[in-house]
């Protein structure tokens, strides 16, 4: 019996891609910074140191002109009080002289037989609080005050460098059909 055979093969294609390289750069940012100095003020009140040593310096009998004269003028003062005082004191004894009392003997004693100095040890000056000291420490006022930075920034954006995708198609086999007869037999008859 004939029969029809078909033999077909479908087409295929290709494809080739082309992925090309991509740059990117990115540059630093331009930055800026300036950083404006603190303000410092600083007020102060000096300190003081007085020392007096001028009754340290009166126990080594160093006096001033004037403080010399003060002390000389009490002196004169207490002596004179103290001879007046004497001087009534004898008075009194000279006439206690009818009564029998021997007033001239005993004035004489007293005055011929003073009493003794006591000698010892001494300190100059006679203590340590002689020397005065006095301190005022002052003021110190310190006032701080800071600035904020100044910050100028200029981001810069980023280069890129690419090219487009490719393709490339191509027929990487051709389709065919083919028709064939098979046990296909004639007469020929003329």
């Amino acid at each position: 019996m004939p029969s029809l055979q078909v033999h077909q093969t479908n087409a295929n294609i290709g494809i080739n891609y082309y992925q090309p390289n991509m740059k990117i750069q990115q540059p630093q940012a331009d930055m800026h910074i300036e950083q404006p100095a603190a303000t410092l003020d600083i007020h102060y009140r000096k300190s003081e140191l007085n020392i007096d040593q001028s009754e340290a310096f009166a126990d080594v009998d160093q006096k001033s002109a004037a403080r010399r004269t003060r002390e000389w003028a009490e002196q004169a003062k207490q002596m004179l009080s103290a001879g007046v005082a004497r001087r009534a004191r004898e008075g009194d004894q000279m006439m206690q002289i009818e009564s029998g009392a021997n007033a001239f003997a005993q004035i004489s004693k007293q005055k011929s037989n003073p009493p003794l100095k006591e000698i010892g040890i001494g300190y100059l000056p006679k203590t340590p609080f002689r020397v005065k000291i006095d301190y005022d420490p002052g003021e110190v006022d310190v006032n701080f005050t800071p600035h904020k930075p100044r910050i100028n920034v200029t981001a810069n954006k980023p280069i890129i460098q690419h090219e487009n995708w490719r393709a490339e198609i191509y027929l990487q086999q051709k389709e065919s059909f083919d028709l064939e007869f098979v046990n296909l037999q004639m007469d020929k008859y003329v």
